[in-house]
């Protein structure tokens, strides 16, 4: 399995993002709008993950929370809450995470992603690698072992 990023521009427009951007990102290293969100709040990710010839199986949205542009200590504590059942309940999640996306986002994610739209008619979650990462408390790459 092969683990893709795409964030939303400000103009709603889906771009690709390189994991190693993503990944700079969630360790702070890099803002925002390096890959292509000017938002000072937060970004909208679509985490992908894909077969090895890079086919859709799975796809998360996630509203990851910045401070400023970057993803900080801050940031990490209010994802973390939204893994808290006692703090936000599933619905509360799902409205969050769910609402704010492009209309067309599976066009788009199609387009992104260079496949038939067919392909990208797969299950659409909450969270990914990035949420589950915090909620467990490893780096986003260990977290993708428990989405296969």
């Amino acid at each position: 399995m092969k683990l893709r990023y795409f964030v939303v521009d400000d103009r709603g427009q889906l771009r690709k993002a390189r994991r190693a951007a993503v990944e700079q990102l969630w360790e702070g290293a890099c803002r925002g709008e390096d890959l292509g969100c000017r938002d000072e709040n937060e970004l909208r990710l679509v985490s992908v993950v894909c077969d090895g010839r890079l086919i859709p199986q799975k796809i998360f949205l996630l509203r990851l929370p910045l401070t400023q542009g970057k993803f900080t200590q801050e940031s990490y504590l209010t994802l973390q809450i939204f893994t808290m059942p006692e703090c936000v309940t599933p619905r509360e999640v799902a409205q969050h995470h769910g609402g704010g996306w492009p209309p067309d986002l599976l066009q788009q994610l199609a387009v992104a992603a260079d496949v038939p739209l067919a392909q990208v008619r797969v299950p659409v979650r909450i969270g990914g690698p990035l949420l589950l990462a915090a909620a467990l408390k490893v780096t986003p790459a260990q977290a993708l072992r428990y989405l296969r």
